[in-house]
């Protein structure tokens, strides 16, 4: 398991797992994602930034596997992400400047105090119509947790959970897509944050709880071991894919999309995923 700088006290993981996602029951996208910013100079290092020669990324709460420490260690998915996508712009570390911001700030289609913001927010045609996305950088699935000493660690397919008590994050993806697993009449229980759901599921209020899968490993092995994830909600033909968020129209969104499509074509990319991110075999539910 791979090293923490921080581990979160137990009063911060609902927080910490509050927008764990980032989303919402929005139609997702496919690959043709980038924003629709106007074509920029991608000039290394005098791209035109909120404040010349410095690139202003903001995140909300720092938890993992997508930040390790503060959000400028470096470690953690989306962290040592922002530090390749910097570097190919043309921005050392030492250039980089983090905001903290909530959640509302990144899709409202106010004007950014930033130049992008990387937070697992999930591509979608209804927030392309407040920001602008870059190409994505990570397809997500869902992920299925259960007490680890229960009754259904051992499950393998859906019809040994489709008549539980499943958890879920309302008015994000988790739900959605778990309506679509399990059927309508499902006995869903809808939570604020994926920590809450987590805490029910640890005090046996609840059987299943579903939310993206890589933070619910993270979930399950950092912050309640008592819990593992068995496996991954089927494919329901809604790819899920994350970008990072620039303002709607950017100048910058052109020259980001290019950092990370070439971070996908010379693998740099799928090192990261691999160095960071743990759910490669964790098997899709039947």
């Amino acid at each position: 398991m791979r090293r923490l700088n921080a581990v979160l006290p137990v009063a911060a993981v609902s927080t910490a797992l509050l927008l764990a996602g980032c989303s919402t029951d929005d139609s997702s996208t496919d690959a043709g994602s980038a924003g629709t910013g106007a074509s920029a100079q991608c000039e290394p290092g005098a791209l035109p930034t909120r404040t010349d020669g410095t690139l202003t990324v903001a995140a909300g709460d720092a938890y993992s596997p997508w930040y390790i420490g503060e959000h400028d260690s470096g470690e953690g998915f989306e962290s040592a992400l922002v530090y390749e996508v910097a570097d190919r712009l043309g921005y050392a570390a030492d250039d980089v400047e983090w905001k903290h911001v909530t959640f509302e700030q990144i899709v409202s289609p106010s004007i950014k105090d930033f130049d992008f913001a990387a937070w697992q927010t999930s591509i979608s045609d209804e927030r392309r119509q407040a920001v602008d996305f870059s190409s994505p950088y990570l397809t997500t699935r869902q992920g299925v947790i259960v007490q680890e000493a229960g009754p259904y660690a051992g499950a393998t397919t859906l019809d040994e959970l489709k008549d539980l008590r499943i958890g879920v994050t309302a008015a994000q993806t988790s739900l959605t897509l778990a309506k679509a697993a399990f059927g309508e009449d499902a006995n869903l229980v809808p939570f604020n944050g994926a920590g809450d759901g987590m805490t029910a599921l640890q005090s046996g209020t609840i059987d299943v709880m579903i939310m993206d899968v890589d933070q619910g490993v993270a979930a399950s092995t950092e912050y309640f071991p008592d819990s593992v994830v068995v496996g991954t909600l089927p494919d329901q033909g809604t790819v899920e894919q994350y970008g990072l968020v620039l303002d709607l129209g950017s100048v910058l969104t052109d020259c980001v999309s290019a950092a990370v499509d070439s971070l996908e074509e010379d693998g740099t990319l799928a090192e990261l995923r691999t160095t960071w991110l743990k759910s490669d075999d964790i098997p899709e539910l039947g």
